[in-house]
């Protein structure tokens, strides 16, 4: 790159690499004079490249490194970064973004976080020269002097080669200091200084022209009899011509020969700037001359040393003569760069003009020249140069064709620096030149002046905005700029502050975002509800969902969305005031967008949440569209139950009415009318003991009906059948729905005989045929619901359906697909699609499909599915039934199943929804195999959505195959897995695996994030445990917990106006309460959190168990069926409400283990293992699956390696549950002997039980074994499972864990015989590849030869041994179960 593009210049530029090919023959003498001469310099600055060590050389008299090259160029660059909004405490004066002190003071900080190494230390100290030419020397001194000041108090390890790179940063920042304090300090610090330490102190003096001071040195170096190379006397050059010494300077030159050293290029340019400085043309071009005859080669960097001497000393008018030299070689761009930005922080940006227009400028394809200068323009700006100097060169570019943008980037640079001085007089240049001002770029300015305190700047901003430029302020600006900047953030304060600039309308609508974004989602709704305004339904629907998803929060959710769907009006308003044309939005599909949103986002207990939010709606009289009801429908699949499909029918019916709502102001809305109470009905009507008015009975009637108040509709019924009153189709129709409605079929069948009979012909809508079918369906009527369908007239067409009626079709098929019955659904569905009752899609074909999965029926259930394929280019049910076929391992039917998805789909959809399959049913391999295909293109999306939903559904095993599957392919991001996955071990407290993903990811190179980090380190230290890291700072994901809690926490959180406690407050009452002994109250929050289908936080309910351990035997008196009673309230939290959850929800809650634990910690687990010996003595047949996916193994497991006092009572129970077929327990305690070398008493258990179990759970033995590195225990269960069917997977583990204890006690070669017998068992892609790779090493390492090749990461294929016999189902039970231990 040339040096135009400065997006990523700095990286090679700051660091003055100066390439020449190896046949360059200057450069080959050059490398042969510094080998000869060992003295470490090479000609010129050739220098800053190449490194030669030697033993004689001193590290810390060279450049930086190749290595330290690289480590800077590594430097993250970033572009168009929010302006100054991550200043950092100490170093907030160099946090400029756009500049390499930025990065240098992230490196610093993140060092000094991180206890700095040596190494680290080293580096941001020499990076605080000239390597960072866009700061000031001044400003880099004191960079790097706060950089130094951190590193000792860190107690950062320093030695002298520290101090000799401070120093050389003072020589570069041309930092004033006394070389006499400087040793002194040396010598208090004990630092014995070297060689280069006192070259570096003369060239100190040198700098201030005290030639007496280097002398001094110079003899100090004589009497310790160090060597004085070329750089001691150039300095002595430079000194003699600080002291106006030109003539002493010049003859240092021939005592450089008689001292047997050539003068280097180095030497000359040194001499040559001293005359610069003088401005002495004709001597420089003498010394020139004379370097050409004696073939001195001076390169471009030389030549604009000379350049900078006489800009900075006054001589501009001499540059032109030097600037014509420049050769423009390799790297020529680079130094240039460098030169202009130390030209403009000197003032000099006329003669860096100059030098830019020597530059090569880069081309487009087309032929066009790329504009350069964007380095100069932004160094202006940083450099604070006056604005008449900065429009006036911007104007200069421009017109000559460098940089068409010039003023442009000008002020983009302003803003980025926060420069508001300067910013506006470039945006009226601007302006005035016909730019258009945009609204975004007075944000930095606003942050600028925020940052600072402050507050009138900001306002001032905003007025200038509105009064300058003609720019209001818009709701983003407000909301995430101004709003953050104001010390009251109170929302009256802030409407009344933002008054003069802005609308109260437009400050309420920021606040509420703001709010929603902070969490907030109760202060949103306060402010949503106190004033009146329009909110776009748009931009509120994310952030409102999010918050609702966050907090639980359903009241406030409502409230906002009802002051959304009224602020419509509002819209309306200002359209008909404006006589606009604005397209105010259907109220219906507003509210219908958000109901979808909660069902996309909401993963948790997403069917209770949309019910509750359904539910609300209906009570506010706020109805959803047809379209959104149907979409939702879909979406919900399987999880649509009887009573959302119900909630949806109402609220997309169109007969909502929204209800009166108060507000604090003083003024309500909804309907303008009156409502009148049903209970004023009779009377309204006139109806009294007495009258027989039978319009006045017609209409109760329909009020009753319309009701569902079936009792008073068949007393009216009666008084009109006495009053002889005569029935029309209308009102029979409504009594035939009535009844269904009720379930009254032989009812509604009565009532439907009557309207044949008086009016054949009566049109009878479709919905009320389909619920009387639906309930005839019910009542096993099967015929005569056919029958019904049949009679209806066929004239009808397929508009767009009420959702309501597609709903009740949809439970219909669903009725029948429940109950199996394939055929009967097959023909009621074609009925209703050959009559046109409904319009296909995946909705209705779905319980096609579930039909035959209800019985089973694999091979049907595809055919189904082909035809919905083939038929209507649908896949209803499609992960269900491809989760069966992987289950049945039926490979041809998966094979047609996805074949069929990628017609409709396309392959890589339907591969990644095959990989998923394969996943959840434990299909690892075949996963693997899938996403190895070639050319798969990678769908981040896919995987982060479907980690997101096996996180918030508690699904572990998912989340650890997907890692598994994934290894080792690089085109996947896999650190979102695996934070996924350490989520769901920590809220299932499992800190050993959270740890252990921490360790997996060294070993598979991928890198936590600092969200990572700082989640696994808060929870180990919650869990008491060591971090084995440095714990980041809270990433602005982590959510923060809340502060300042109020002296009586629980009373604030019950008297809160909204008693809808979010989940998080509820949990926080109960540990409160927990931490102040009100175990009977916090049980009984508990408890009622629990009948409503959640619980508090994991980390608080496993508190809650521990503490409720102690009261378990007055628990467990409880009847089984009974619930929390009163009297029982004051003992203890019941554990019957969780003992009665479904297993799936005990499984997540891990409520076994947790049990066991609890019991544990309270000193309660010999009671504990009591009950279970009851259990298992008074258990039915039927029950003992059951007992046995209750049996807490994990727990029991690590319990007796800390309490081995335990075994004898564990060891009865285990043979009383083998006494019933289950030998799990009896494994554990086998494990235990085998480990302690009981061997009588663990080949009984084995012989009597194991041998011929289809489990066997062996890890223990391996982790002891490898901790150890007890090789004869790893032998001894070695030997063992060879006499029994294990896969070779397992196989594996054993034969790995052999060799690494081996190799671990230095036997490699008995190590490589065990490798020897491996493969004559099991095949070498099954034995772990760092077991292999360590013995490779060992034996290397002894001179022998490593006789195989080990396999790659993902060369593990699907092969098994000629001499294993396992099946591949015996295989998978196997590992699975080894796994589980």
């Amino acid at each position: 790159m040339d040096g135009q593009g400065e997006q990523n210049h700095w990286g090679v530029i700051y660091l003055r690499r100066r390439p020449f090919k190896k046949t360059d023959p200057v450069g080959a003498r050059l490398l042969e004079q510094a080998n000869a001469s060992q003295k470490g310099r090479i000609h010129g600055a050739t220098m800053d490249l190449f490194f030669f060590p030697h033993k004689e050389i001193d590290v810390s008299n060279t450049a930086p490194t190749p290595q330290e090259n690289r480590m800077a160029r590594s430097f993250p660059y970033p572009w168009l970064p929010r302006p100054r909004e991550d200043c950092i405490g100490l170093f907030c004066d160099f946090s400029d973004r756009s500049t390499l002190g930025h990065v240098i003071a992230i490196a610093a900080i993140n060092a000094m976080s991180r206890s700095a190494t040596s190494t680290q230390s080293l580096l941001i100290i020499r990076c605080c020269g000239s390597l960072v030419p866009e700061e000031s020397p001044e400003v880099r001194t004191q960079l790097v002097e706060e950089i130094w000041k951190a590193l000792e108090n860190l107690g950062v390890p320093m030695d002298v080669s520290h101090y000799n790179a401070l120093l050389r940063v003072y020589l570069e920042n041309e930092h004033v200091f006394s070389p006499t304090e400087f040793l002194t300090m040396l010598e208090r610090k004990g630092v014995e200084p070297n060689r280069v330490t006192y070259q570096r102190l003369i060239a100190r003096y040198c700098q201030q022209g005290d030639i007496d001071g280097a002398t001094r040195i110079l003899e100090f170096m004589r009497e310790k009899q160090l060597p004085v190379n070329e750089s001691v006397f150039n300095a002595l050059i430079m000194g003699h011509s600080q002291a106006d010494d030109m003539e002493s300077a010049s003859g240092i030159l021939n005592v450089m020969q008689q001292a047997g050293l050539e003068p280097s290029a180095d030497t000359y340019t040194t001499l040559l700037c001293g005359y610069a400085k003088r401005g002495d043309i004709e001597a420089i071009d003498r010394i020139l001359l004379e370097c050409n005859t004696k073939d001195i080669y001076l390169m471009d960097k030389d030549y604009m040393d000379i350049v900078y001497t006489l800009a900075v000393n006054n001589h501009t008018q001499l540059v032109d003569s030097i600037i014509e030299r420049f050769r423009q070689s390799a790297g020529f761009n680079h130094d240039a760069l460098n030169l202009i930005l130390r030209l403009v922080n000197k003032g000099q940006e006329d003669v860096g003009l100059k030098v830019l227009k020597t530059m090569t400028r880069s081309t487009k394809p087309d032929g066009q020249a790329v504009p350069s200068g964007v380095f100069f323009i932004r160094q202006m700006i940083k450099a604070n140069r006056p604005v008449e100097k900065i429009l006036s060169l911007c104007s200069e570019l421009e017109a000559g064709g460098q940089n068409p943008l010039a003023l442009s980037l000008a002020v983009e640079s302003c803003l980025k620096l926060g420069n508001v001085e300067l910013a506006f007089p470039l945006l009226s240049a601007m302006k005035e030149r016909g730019h258009p001002i945009r609204q975004h770029y007075f944000w930095p300015l606003i942050v600028a002046k925020g940052k600072a305190g402050d507050v009138d700047g900001v306002l001032e901003i905003l007025s200038k905005m509105s009064t300058e430029f003609g720019i209001a302020p818009s709701g983003e600006t407000v909301r995430d700029y101004i709003i953050p900047h104001l010390p009251n953030k109170s929302p009256e304060e802030v409407i009344n502050t933002l008054k003069p600039y802005v609308s109260p309308a437009a400050s309420t609508n920021a606040l509420v975002m703001l709010f929603l974004f902070e969490g907030d989602i109760t202060m949103a709704a306060h402010v949503a509800n106190r004033y009146r305004a329009y909110y776009n339904p748009v931009l509120l629907r994310r952030p409102l969902v999010l918050a609702l998803n966050n907090t639980g929060d359903v009241a406030s959710f409502i409230t906002i969305l009802r002051n959304i769907h009224d602020g419509v009006d509002r819209l309306a308003e200002l359209s008909a005031d404006d006589e606009s044309t604005l397209a105010v939005p259907d109220r219906t599909e507003i509210v219908g967008q958000y109901v979808l949103e909660v069902a996309n986002t909401v993963h948790k207990d997403r069917a209770a949440t949309l019910q509750a939010v359904l539910t609300s709606l209906l009570e506010q009289g706020l109805g959803i569209s047809n379209s959104a009801a149907e979409r939702l429908q879909e979406k919900l699949g399987e999880d649509l139950t009887g009573e959302l499909s119900t909630l949806l029918s109402k609220l997309s019916s169109g007969d909502l009415v929204p209800t009166a709502v108060s507000r604090p102001g003083g003024f309500s809305t909804g309907p303008s009318s009156p409502l009148v109470s049903f209970s004023m009905l009779p009377g309204s009507l006139g109806v009294s003991r007495g009258e027989s008015s039978r319009g006045a009975k017609k209409q109760l009637l329909s009020l009753y009906i319309r009701n569902k108040d079936l009792e008073n509709v068949e007393k009216v019924i009666q008084e009109l059948d006495l009053d002889g009153f005569v029935w029309n189709g209308g009102l029979y129709a409504q009594l035939l729905d009535l009844y269904v409605h009720h379930e009254k079929l032989e009812n509604a069948l009565e009532v439907l005989q009557k309207l044949r009979s008086q009016e054949p012909d009566f049109p009878l809508n479709d919905y009320k045929v389909i619920r009387l079918a639906s309930l005839l369906v019910k009542n096993d009527r099967f015929g005569e619901a056919i029958e019904l369908l049949n009679k209806q007239p066929e004239n009808r067409t397929l508009e767009e359906r009420m959702f309501v009626y597609t709903s009740v079709c949809w439970r219909l098929l669903n009725t029948l697909a429940e109950a199996g019955k394939s055929e009967e659904l097959r023909q009621i569905f074609d009925t209703l699609v050959n009559l046109k009752f409904i319009d296909v899609n995946n909705v209705m074909l779905g319980p096609l499909i579930k039909a035959h999965l209800a019985r089973n029926d694999l091979t049907s259930a595809l055919t189904e599915f082909e035809w919905c394929c083939h038929q209507y280019r649908a896949t209803p049910f499609k992960n269900e039934l491809t989760c069966k076929l992987i289950q049945a391992e039926d490979a041809a039917a998966l094979q047609r199943l996805t074949d069929l998805s990628t017609q409709v789909h396309g392959e890589v959809n339907s591969l990644y929804d095959l990989v998923f399959a394969f996943v959840e049913c434990g299909r690892i391999r075949q996963a693997r195999k899938i996403l190895e295909t070639p050319g798969l293109r990678s769908r981040p999306q896919r995987f982060n959505s479907i980690c997101e939903h096996y996180r918030h559904e508690g699904l572990v095993a998912p989340l650890e195959g997907l890692v598994e599957a994934t290894r080792d392919m690089s085109y996947i991001d896999r650190s979102d897995i695996y934070y996924h996955l350490l989520l769901t071990y920590c809220k299932a407290l499992e800190p050993e695996k959270a740890l252990g993903l921490w360790t997996r990811m060294q070993e598979e190179d991928v890198q936590p994030s600092d969200e990572f980090l700082y989640k696994l380190g808060t929870f180990l230290t919650a869990q008491g445990l060591s971090v084995p890291f440095t714990i980041p700072a809270a990433p602005e994901k982590v959510e923060l917990q809340a502060t300042n809690p109020p002296s009586s926490p629980t009373s604030s959180l019950f008297t809160k106006a909204d008693q809808n406690l979010t989940l998080r407050e509820q949990s926080q009452i109960i540990e409160i309460l927990l931490k102040e002994s009100r175990l009977a109250e916090a049980s009984k929050i508990t408890l009622s959190m629990l009948r409503n289908n959640i619980h508090p936080i994991t980390r608080i309910f496993n508190f809650l168990f521990v503490l409720a351990a102690a009261y378990l035997p007055v628990v467990y008196v409880l009847p089984f069926h009974c619930g929390f009673h009163a009297a029982c309230a004051p003992l203890v939290f019941s554990l019957d409400a969780v003992t009665r959850f479904p297993n799936a929800k005990k499984k997540l809650l891990s409520f076994d283990n947790r049990l066991c634990y609890a019991n544990f910690v309270a000193g309660r687990i010999s009671e504990y293992l009591g009950e279970l010996e009851e259990k298992i003595e008074q258990a039915k047949d039927e029950e003992l699956p059951k007992l046995l996916e209750a049996f807490p193994r994990g727990g029991l497991v690590g319990i007796l390696e800390k309490d081995p006092s335990l075994l004898p009572q564990f060891e009865r129970l285990a043979e009383k549950y083998a006494s019933r077929g289950i030998t799990t327990p009896l494994n554990i305690v086998w494990m235990k002997y085998f480990i302690e070398g009981h061997n009588t008493k663990a080949e009984k258990i084995w012989s009597d039980h194991l041998a011929a179990s289809p489990r066997l759970m062996f890890q223990s033995i391996v982790r002891h074994a490898r901790r150890t590195n007890d090789f004869e225990l790893i032998n001894r269960l070695l030997d063992k499972l060879k006499l029994v069917k294990v896969s070779e997977t397992a196989l594996g583990v054993v034969y790995s864990c052999a060799v690494d204890v081996l190799v671990n006690l230095e036997k490699c070669d008995e190590a490589l015989e065990i490798l020897n017998s491996a493969v004559k068992d099991i095949c070498l892609e099954n034995l772990n590849r760092t077991a292999l790779t360590r013995l490779q090493d060992g034996l290397l390492k002894q001179g022998k030869t490593f006789p195989y090749k080990i396999p790659e990461k993902n060369a593990k294929k699907d092969l098994s041994s000629s001499s294993s016999s396992s099946s591949d189902e015996d295989s998978d039970s196997k590992e699975s179960s080894s796994r589980s231990t």
